[in-house]
């Protein structure tokens, strides 16, 4: 390998208003090298690519390749400067063949000027990737795993110095991703220098050279495989504290209206996907009444998947899903709240130019709802006094904490048995995750049903009765959050190492 550094950053930042997506990272790429670049989402993994690739200019730093300052380049010229990159979900042009998508990179920028020797070329490359019998199959007739192929070669076809993978195995299944990772090793093996980013952690420890762990645009950890597998903080990233900033306050008793509660949710060996792509396998989970079940998982395992498949977005390819003991999967996704189930959504999809009450005002527009909307939003108030006393400011000139509230504010409205809180915890501060946290308790505690779906193991079981762990589409641990938060075996499952 050439220990010569290929890739240069140099205190790279990148701000999004207030938000800095990028912190002052410096790292480099030396040649033949494969840096594995991992981080929980939100840690800025994606926008560190567009800015090596020129999509974002840079606030601050410098970023140097092959000894040359790329910062204020367009894409096309970087590419042509020697970098090539995939992208997460395959872009390819769909109505031209596998064989001419690979054409169009060579002429472009893999340095060919006749078409008789990009074919050749591409040919090559096709072989190389596993699609020579596919060359004259139209991109938009391919299945995931091939697309991925597909991507990998047009990166291939502008002949990259420094190729950039950007979760090239998302959405694949373990024997897909075998073959991925087989194909890297070979590229590895080939002398490629590689930047991966990929979620699933198995296949960044068994083909990286060195691993960078970022966390809120910023560098916490870089080493080896085996020195970041053992490394405290990156545990403490993915699986949170053992010991919170405040301790949980005790439960206050339950308000439950049975002597046996009943299962409010249960899902039953549900596969489903998108498309001809399964994303989710043999899955069967049960929430009962007053119980807080956390659904815990690294980013791309599943959860999401999981989300929109219980609030009818996407259709089942067999199982069943069951709410208050009736079947929904012929239900609409827009009648699911008037059922009794609410959502608050990752990234909280707030009406950003509507004052706080009005937010919480459409919150109770089912019928269910409606007619006490004035009595609950006092309820909320009362849970999250800061909206009472902001209840006339527009909702993007909130803090994060306080849009937040305001999102399961909006979900309360809906007078929900049961509501699902998707990554509660993403992107904010610790004091602020302990203060929502305690207003999940005191939700619950109100006998409201809760699914809690996060990556952050520790704070999850703090809270939760039971959880489940789930690993590329399908539930590998399950048990009493007591049980879980003493098992060994969570880490390893939840790495997937």
């Amino acid at each position: 390998m050439n220990t010569k550094p290929l890739l240069d950053l140099n205190h790279v930042s990148k701000q999004f208003g207030a938000v800095a997506a990028i912190n002052h990272l410096s790292f480099s790429i030396n040649g033949g090298e494969v840096l594995g670049v991992m981080g929980p989402n939100g840690s800025g993994k994606t926008t560190l690519l567009n800015l090596i690739m020129g999509v974002y200019a840079l606030n601050e730093g410098e970023i140097r390749f092959a000894g040359e300052c790329i910062n204020g380049l367009s894409t096309d010229e970087i590419s042509r400067r020697g970098i090539g990159r995939t992208y997460q979900i395959p872009q390819p042009f769909q109505q031209m063949t596998v064989l001419e998508n690979l054409m169009v990179g060579d002429l472009y920028g893999g340095g060919h000027r006749s078409i008789k020797a990009a074919r050749k070329s591409a040919l090559a490359i096709l072989d190389r990737v596993g699609l020579s019998e596919k060359a004259e199959t139209e991109a938009r007739k391919l299945g995931l795993l091939d697309l991925k192929r597909l991507e990998l070669g047009r990166a291939l076809s502008m002949r990259p110095v420094l190729l950039l993978l950007d979760e090239i195995a998302a959405g694949l299944v373990e024997a897909e991703i075998a073959q991925l990772q087989r194909l890297i090793l070979e590229l590895k093996s080939g002398g490629q220098t590689i930047l991966l980013i990929e979620h699933i952690l198995s296949i960044i420890f068994n083909l990286s050279d060195r691993i960078l762990v970022l966390d809120f645009g910023e560098r916490v950890a870089e080493g080896t495989p085996a020195e970041i597998a053992d490394n405290s903080r990156v545990h403490e990233i993915y699986l949170g504290k053992k010991e919170v900033h405040e301790p949980i306050e005790p439960r206050a008793p339950k308000i439950v209206s049975k002597a046996e509660p009943q299962k409010l949710l249960a899902l039953q060996n549900v596969n489903a996907g998108y498309g001809d792509f399964q994303a989710l396998f043999g899955v069967s989970l049960d929430v009962l009444e007053g119980e807080i079940v956390g659904l815990i998982g690294v980013n791309g395992a599943g959860k999401t998947t999981l989300i929109r498949t219980v609030n009818r977005q996407l259709p089942l390819m067999s199982g069943e899903i069951l709410f208050k003991g009736k079947s929904i999967v012929d239900a609409r996704s827009y009648d699911i709240i008037e059922l009794g189930m609410a959502q608050c959504i990752e990234g909280r999809k707030l009406f950003p130019e509507l004052t706080v009450q009005e937010n919480l005002e459409i919150g109770a527009y089912c019928r269910r709802a409606r007619e006490k909307r004035h009595s609950t939003m006092k309820q909320v108030y009362t849970l999250f006094p800061i909206l009472g006393e902001r209840r006339h400011q527009i909702a993007n000139t909130l803090s994060g904490g306080e849009q937040q509230m305001l999102a399961i504010g909006r979900a309360l409205m809906a007078l929900p048995d049961l509501i699902i809180f998707d990554e509660l915890s993403l992107g904010l501060a610790p004091l602020v995750i302990d203060s929502l946290y305690h207003a999940i308790l005191q939700i619950n505690g109100q006998g409201t049903g809760i699914l809690l779906v996060e990556q952050n193991v520790h704070r999850s079981l703090e809270v939760a009765d039971r959880a489940y762990i789930i690993e590329r589409g399908r539930i590998v641990l399950s048990g009493t959050a007591e049980a879980l938060g003493r098992d060994e075996h969570v880490k390893q499952a939840y790495f997937g190492l």
